[in-house]
């Protein structure tokens, strides 16, 4: 982090399966939680089975009331669930009534084995329209539907995408996804003020991350932007 430039960082603990247990999901967050105390400069979202019914609403109360971890993750693609599900609501109520906000995984997730059918944006209009009050982050900006995600921040301010893994696999046209991004979310939405910084490490790099922003047309603009709404995310959420 300081050979990249990046002050702070949030780490999400990944439930990797449908069908964990509540032994296995803590298991994870436990883990996830001692190691982001090391540091203050870490802070730590937890993640849930939601079908584990009241239980799974009990195991993300704790975590928060009891562990101060700052916010949910959840990853349709991996865990089978579609996000706009009635049963995961009570998820939803519990975070909106914290003010915690909600990481979802969107868009493909590229791996041949998991549908990617579960993370379609379409799905957190749903959920903003439910729970307006609720902070969602749509993390990797809905991978390349731009049009569809920049209605959706016009739509929702309390809804926050991040630039994780916006790139190409061909090198000539590396940067490009992220330039398609902030032209999509500045026509439409009027400003990029919804974009938040996030690099999806281990899988990919924070420094390679910052390498892609540098290459953009928009590379001033998108690193200020970035910084700032960053900062103030994390402020507004008392992440940090």
């Amino acid at each position: 982090m300081d050979s990249f430039g990046l002050e702070k960082a949030v780490v999400a603990a990944l439930a990797y399966g449908s069908d964990l247990s509540e032994k296995e999901i803590s298991k994870i967050n436990e883990y996830v939680w001692k190691e982001t105390e090391k540091s203050r400069r870490l802070a730590a979202f937890c993640t849930v089975n939601p079908f584990l019914g009241k239980k799974a609403v009990d195991i993300v109360r704790d975590c928060i009331e009891e562990k101060d971890f700052k916010g949910l993750k959840l990853h349709g693609n991996l865990q089978q669930f579609y996000a706009n599900d009635k049963t995961v609501y009570p998820l939803y109520e519990l975070m909106q009534k914290y003010r915690r906000p909600v990481l979802f995984h969107t868009g493909g997730i590229g791996l041949e084995a998991y549908k990617d059918k579960y993370s379609a944006l379409d799905c957190f209009d749903d959920i903003a329209c439910d729970f307006p009050e609720l902070p969602m982050i749509l993390g990797h900006a809905g991978r390349y539907e731009y049009a569809r995600l920049a209605v959706i921040l016009r739509k929702h301010r309390n809804c926050y995408a991040d630039i994780s893994t916006n790139f190409s696999k061909n090198k000539k046209f590396v940067a490009a996804p992220l330039e398609r991004l902030v032209e999509a979310v500045n026509e439409w939405a009027g400003d990029i003020g919804q974009l938040l910084f996030g690099s999806d490490t281990p899988f990919y790099g924070q420094k390679q991350t910052m390498e892609y922003i540098r290459m953009t047309k928009h590379k001033e603009q998108l690193h200020l932007a970035l910084e700032k709404n960053t900062d103030e995310f994390c402020k507004k959420y008392k992440i940090f």
